[in-house]
């Protein structure tokens, strides 16, 4: 797999984000440095950021909370970052003349089944089994790398998530499960 050359800048411009505060409305601000989070973490060690989706955030009622708009704009720049990386790597990678064993063994994940998992979002629950969500959203991380990168799934029989705290919140585990289910039917294209 190719590490993304994340810059000491980049990395700048996600730990310390320019984010408008509104006083109701906005998102959850621990939610949100959440996904920064994870984001981080990637940087960090070089790998590919996959699209962050606003769709799992919460927003705030009575508290304040970061504007939709400009953590929706720091996220599609983070996209951005990716995209350029990516177009790079395959300007690069089509220069380069082709190992016929890689090229054989490349598995062909549909844009369909990637988007799918993106774009998954599970309930937040504070009662009942719910998993810790740190733990199932890079377990998602790893399978969108895969797919991205023509690799196998990572094995899901083996997954296993600790239960969140009482209290604390996590995903519903139910809903986990039922995902879990339906990732382990889909195949790849060839």
């Amino acid at each position: 797999m190719a590490r993304t050359p994340w810059t000491a800048d980049h990395i700048a411009r996600v730990e310390n984000p320019v984010l408008t505060v509104q006083q109701r409305g906005g998102y959850v601000v621990a939610d949100v440095k959440r996904q920064l989070d994870r984001v981080l973490s990637l940087m960090r060690t070089g790998q590919p950021v996959p699209p962050i989706s606003t769709a799992g955030l919460r927003r705030s009622r009575f508290r304040e909370g970061y504007s939709p708009e400009s953590v929706t704009a720091l996220f599609d720049n983070i996209a951005e970052w990716q995209r350029q990386f990516d177009m790079t790597q395959q300007i690069e990678e089509a220069a380069a003349p082709e190992d016929p064993k890689q090229t054989q063994q490349r598995l062909t994940w549909s844009r369909e089944q990637q988007v799918w998992v993106r774009e998954i979002t599970f309930v937040s629950t504070r009662f009942g089994s719910s998993y810790e969500t740190d733990q199932v959203d890079d377990f998602l991380d790893n399978v969108l790398r895969a797919m991205a990168n023509g690799e196998p799934l990572p094995d899901i029989q083996s997954a296993k998530f600790h239960m969140a705290r009482p209290g604390r919140g996590g995903y519903d585990a139910a809903a986990v499960d039922h995902f879990l289910d339906q990732l382990e039917r889909i195949r790849p294209l060839r």
